[in-house]
């Protein structure tokens, strides 16, 4: 049997790490960075650079030691065996393209790689660099791996870790990074990118939400069933304009933040809530769906500040 390809291999490594969902981390890494030019007009594209880097190896890590543990704990076992095989969202591990042990070793490299650059910068900049790029490391193993396994607590925990992983932790190391210094600014701006990311995730799950709930995996999806996590999200979205509004009637955030509402109708048009169930073919499309408004709303928070 022949070895694969180098696009063989590249394209088993970018279905594995998900890389497509690499904007998610990216979104509010520019969102603190665009906090940092407005609050101090600070803006260095060699460390901006390095924060990409550090950012991206980070999410790669993290998807990737999910999906190695998520094996481990039989989720993908259930999940495999509910998919059809053509089911496009396949995982590699389940499959027996790659092993548990090259899985585990891709996230050990991206790890290091994330952990390096944060040295790097507290070297640079200041330790509170690494202060706040260590939470991040520590919170994405421990999301799907033991002993903490926060996705399976049936409490919110994974959750939580998302929300502080993918809105404070990248936005707060932006500025601190660009700035040298904190204000409370950068941890106001990071909530809503903290708060659409959690909802991308959250749709996600609605799509394994039999696998899960079969396998004991107690993500918050499982515990509030599809109905009510479709509504949970959608209020939670709004709350997030509403945040940006409020923070532009006390003067934390220009008038120009208000961009974020050219968003607005990728969340509602054939966003609203389900009243019932949905076949479970169309969570797939509204996962896209949440993924987009998730990254555009931060992208245009971040060209607001930067206005």
């Amino acid at each position: 049997m022949p070895s694969p390809s180098l696009g063989d291999r590249l394209g088993l490594f970018i279905r594995f790490a998900r890389v497509q969902f690499l904007p998610v981390v990216l979104a509010p890494l520019l969102v603190g960075t665009a906090a940092a030019w407005h609050d101090s007009r600070a803006l260095s594209l060699p460390l901006l650079g390095l924060l990409l880097v550090g950012s991206a190896s980070l999410l790669i890590a993290s998807n990737s030691i999910d999906d190695v543990y998520d094996f481990l704990n039989g989720v993908d076992q259930v999940s495999e065996r509910m998919f059809p095989r053509e089911f496009p969202g396949w995982k590699p591990i389940p499959r027996g393209v790659m092993s548990v042990d090259q899985g585990f070793a891709i996230s050990m490299a991206f790890y290091a790689l994330s952990f390096v650059v944060g040295v790097y910068l507290a070297l640079t900049v200041g330790w509170i660099a690494l202060g706040i790029a260590v939470p991040g490391i520590l919170l994405s193993y421990f999301y799907a791996a033991p002993p903490l396994k926060f996705d399976y607590r049936g409490l919110a925990l994974g959750e939580a870790a998302i929300f502080i992983s993918f809105g404070p932790i990248p936005a707060l190391g932006a500025f601190y990074v660009l700035t040298g210094g904190l204000t409370i600014l950068p941890l106001l701006v990071s909530i809503p990118p903290g708060i659409l990311t959690m909802n991308v995730v959250l749709t996600h799950d609605l799509i394994f939400y039999d696998a899960y709930k079969e396998a004991g995996k107690r993500s918050l999806a499982v515990v509030l069933g599809r109905v009510s996590t479709e509504r949970f999200t959608f209020v939670t979205a709004l709350f997030a304009y509403a945040l940006v509004v409020t923070l532009v009637a006390v003067g934390e955030v220009p008038v120009q933040s208000l961009l974020v509402f050219l968003a607005l109708p990728i969340l509602l048009i054939h966003g609203l809530p389900s009243r019932a169930q949905r076949p479970v073919s169309q969570y797939g499309s509204m996962t896209a769906r949440v993924f987009a408004h998730s990254v555009l709303f931060s992208l245009l928070f971040a060209l607001g500040l930067f206005l």
